[in-house]
This record gives C-alpha cells, structure tokens and sequence, in this order.
C-alpha cells in the first residue's frame, strides 16, 4: 500500500511538472507581441468579375519573400509604427489558428505574390476560428498602392490555379 502512494505522488508530481512546464513555456514570449497591420480602405463598390480575372492576365514575376513585395505593399504587410511584418514567408511558423501561443508571431503566411508592370498581387493564408485564403490586389507606383480588390479563395497552389477560382465561383468578395 506504501508502495503504491509513493508511485502514484511519483506520477502526479511529474505529471505536475510537466503541464507547469508546457505552461510556462507557451507563455513565454521570446518578443514582445506583434503590432498592427494598417488598415488597408478597399472601393466600397464590387468589382465586375470579368475586371478581377483581366486583372491577373499577363505575365507576373513571381513573389515568395515578403520582403520582396514592392515597398507601398510591404508598408501594408508591416505592423504600425514598426519595422516587423505581420505576415510570414511560405514554410514559416504563423498562427493558423485561434489560439495563440505565441503573440509575436503573425496571423497570416503568403502563399505567393505577383508583379505585373503597376499591377501587384499577394495570395496569402490567414489564421483564426478557420483558415482562410486571401487575395488581394493593387495598383502600385514606385511610392503608393492602391487597393483595388479583396476576396476570399480557396486554396490554389499556382498562378494558373488562382486564376481558374477567379474565372469560377472559387473566390467571393466580402
């Protein structure tokens, strides 16, 4: 019976230490948390679907750095009053869901961007209750974007993937 109560504390106790450990290491945050993204003010008007698909005609140069974006779109991916980004590079850790456990780390990951002449692309997944597929689209000089559309699309691997959803009924706008 001793021997018992000794290997059940044993186990509580390590039990214990574990979870206090895990705790611990989960709210500890190596930065402070993350800040911001500026609030990017789309047309209130819908665009014509026939628009959004002749938007991602032609040839675009091909983004999978962040920090590769032209700089009036990255000023839109960094947080306010700062210098980090609130989306992550593909492969890189980001919170894709609602709970957090690391509030430093960005709630949005690019899957890929494009640049086209003075038209701008970023295809990105955002965490929450669900994860969502975002793409938005820009119009950019060498110092200003405009925002020209925002929807939701379901997963594309590639341009040409992207481009079939905007062509069907696989992305919506807000």
């Amino acid at each position: 019976m001793r021997r018992k109560s000794i290997v059940i504390a044993f186990v509580c106790l390590c039990l214990f230490a574990v979870v206090g450990g895990s705790i611990a290491y989960l709210r500890k945050s190596k930065s402070p948390p993350l800040g911001e993204a500026p609030s990017i003010e789309y047309p209130s008007e819908k665009m014509a679907e026939s628009a959004t698909r002749h938007f991602l005609e032609g040839s675009f140069t091909l983004i999978n750095n962040v920090r590769d974006l032209p700089p009036p779109v990255l000023r839109g991916f960094t947080e306010v009053g700062g210098s980090r980004l609130v989306i992550a590079n593909p492969g890189e850790d980001f919170q894709a869901t609602d709970v957090i456990y690391d509030s430093s780390q960005p709630r949005k990951r690019l899957i890929f961007a494009g640049v086209s002449g003075e038209k701008c692309f970023v295809y990105y997944e955002q965490g929450g209750i669900g994860l969502s597929h975002i793409l938005h689209l820009f119009q950019v000089n060498s110092n200003s974007m405009k925002p020209v559309w925002k929807g939701y699309c379901g997963g594309a691997a590639n341009l040409e993937q992207l481009r079939s959803m905007l062509e069907g009924d696989g992305c919506s706008q807000p």
